[in-house]
């Protein structure tokens, strides 16, 4: 105990939630979770009144600081229960017209995830989700995702971003918060004076279109379409089949936009800035317009959103005058974004992204370091009055490889609980194709932005960065069915664990992970030729 103990409150060790970000970020985080999944606005309300008079009569700063620190929870729970209550009560509606299949108005806004699906049978239809909707009498549906099916003999099917008035039915069959329904064309009709289709959200979807066709030039469009979704976020060009087969491989992460994709994109731009020769603050202000567009270009999905917020933070804490902190960047992004939409603190998308990124900053550290003992590829500190000896290549391998262990290890351990609440299952394919898996989507977005790039000028160019994506793709697809040809790779676990078993298993990894990085400190401060050897034995 006294060892976890000092992990959460000793400066070494980077989880210090004294400090006022972590703080603050955690009173949100912690009071949007129990109000929205609790509900009870009223007393939390009260709570938050009652705690305010304590700090208004409190004399000492600590008392009064603390005091302070529970009404702020108080106040979000509060805030996130009202958000509860709403998406309880549309939801309940929205089940009644299921349940009694009857059709009802709704006015939506046709998303990015436009599709037109080509049948054997009927004709095409168009598949899309919505937006931003409303019921007939105004009221605006939040907490449920809708999926729309639109039928039209004529094929006068929506465009993304414009605003339809439809009268929807919708399937008895639900699926988590999404809900589907069925619309046919005579019982629709385009408002033209509310059409979006102006707006920067829906502007960017003609130029992902663009940037798309480069990187179908000179490889089929099943090669194509990988390197679509890996870099620009299309995933509905992804069939259920083929996004379910890299699910079972462990490996669909690296087709959803999320930190490794944004980090990629970012060191890019550093580099390119860094090259031009551009001072430091005009790089800042330079990579703040680029993060945003590629953010609006990919459809701005969470886990985006999360990596977006956080490289801005990292990126602009010099101009602040404080030191690049990747936890404190982090909590402060999860509490800015549930202050924005409490409801992201139930989604999926949202949870695995910040919860995988919590356990890489958790658990990577330590095993790298532990992987690196075995290895026998520690670095060591050189003499005082020697001079550093050049580090054989093995030496370097095994450095990587204990590296890409790590991140690997650490980002699956974190993501086990959560996959086993969300999709009762859990990938074991995964621990060995993410060895590989970030270093191949390293090379694939590199690749697809030199694509990009030549494809305005020179396509004989963008023919050769295509066919070398589709290449790299190929032996990740080959790894994928190897491994999951093997008995036991994916596991299927019925019935899935409840919240609260999901909850013990995060705090028991919690507790694991302050255990492991108070090891490895230890572990250090013995080595006198240990780096971070911070215990003061020097040789």
């Amino acid at each position: 105990m006294t060892s976890l103990s000092q992990t959460l409150f000793d400066s070494e060790c980077g989880h210090r939630l004294h400090r006022p970000v972590f703080g603050w970020a955690t009173a949100v985080i912690v009071g949007t979770a129990l109000g929205f999944g609790l509900g009870h606005g009223m007393l939390w309300l009260g709570i938050a009144t009652a705690v305010l008079v304590a700090a208004w009569r409190a004399k000492e700063t600590p008392r009064r600081l603390l005091c302070l620190l529970v009404a702020a929870c108080a106040l979000t729970a509060w805030r996130a229960a009202l958000a509860h209550d709403r998406n309880a009560a549309v939801q309940s509606r929205l089940e009644a017209f299921a349940a009694q299949g009857e059709t009802f108005g709704l006015k939506g806004v046709v998303s990015n995830d436009r599709q037109i699906i080509e049948r054997k049978r009927g004709g095409p239809y168009c598949r899309f989700s919505v937006d931003d909707a409303w019921l007939e009498d105004g009221t605006p549906v939040h907490g449920v995702n809708l999926q729309i099916h639109y039928y039209d003999k004529a094929e006068r099917f929506p465009e993304m971003g414009e605003v339809w008035q439809m009268q929807a039915k919708l399937h008895k069959r639900r699926w988590g918060n999404r809900m589907s329904a069925t619309v046919y064309g005579d019982t629709a009709r385009f408002l033209p004076e509310e059409s979006r289709r102006r707006t920067p959200q829906y502007g960017f979807r003609r130029v992902r279109d663009r940037f798309a066709a480069h990187l179908a030039l000179g490889v089929s469009p099943e090669e194509a379409r990988l390197t679509q979704t890996m870099v620009l976020g299309t995933r509905e060009r992804l069939p259920y089949a083929e996004r379910r087969r890299y699910a079972d491989a462990g490996i669909i992460h690296i087709f959803a936009i999320s930190g490794l994709h944004v980090g990629i994109i970012a060191a890019f731009l550093i580099w390119f800035f860094s090259w031009a020769g551009l001072r430091l603050r005009l790089r800042g202000f330079l990579l703040l317009p680029t993060l945003l567009g590629y953010l609006l270009l990919t459809g701005m999905p969470p886990s985006a959103v999360r990596a977006c917020v956080m490289a801005l933070l990292v990126g602009f804490a010099p101009f602040f005058f404080r030191r690049a902190d990747l936890p404190s960047a982090l909590f402060a992004t999860a509490a800015g974004v549930l202050l924005l939409e409490p409801g992201w603190v139930a989604n999926a998308g949202a949870i695995l992204s910040f919860g995988v990124m919590g356990g890489i900053l958790l658990w990577m550290r330590p095993l790298t370091y532990f992987a690196n003992r075995l290895m026998r590829s520690c670095p060591q500190r050189t003499a005082p009055g020697c001079l550093p000896l050049p580090t054989p290549w093995h030496l370097h391998l095994r450095r990587h490889v204990a590296l890409a262990s790590g991140l690997a290890w650490s980002a699956w351990l974190a993501s086990f609980p959560l996959t086993l609440y969300f999709f009762g299952r859990v990938s074991l394919a995964g621990l060995l194709l993410n060895l590989v898996v970030p270093a191949v989507t390293l090379a694939v977005v590199w690749c697809a932005c030199a694509s990009i790039a030549c494809g305005f000028f020179f396509a004989s160019a963008s023919v050769f960065f295509n066919r070398v994506n589709a290449f790299l793709l190929a032996l990740v697809n080959w790894g994928a069915d190897c491994l999951c040809r093997i008995p036991g790779a994916v596991l299927d676990v019925e019935p899935r664990p409840g919240p609260t078993v999901t909850l013990l298993m995060v705090l028991g990894l919690l507790a694991a992970g302050m255990w492991a990085r108070s090891a490895e400190m230890r572990l250090r401060n013995a080595d006198p030729l240990d780096p971070l050897n911070r215990s003061g034995v020097r040789l």
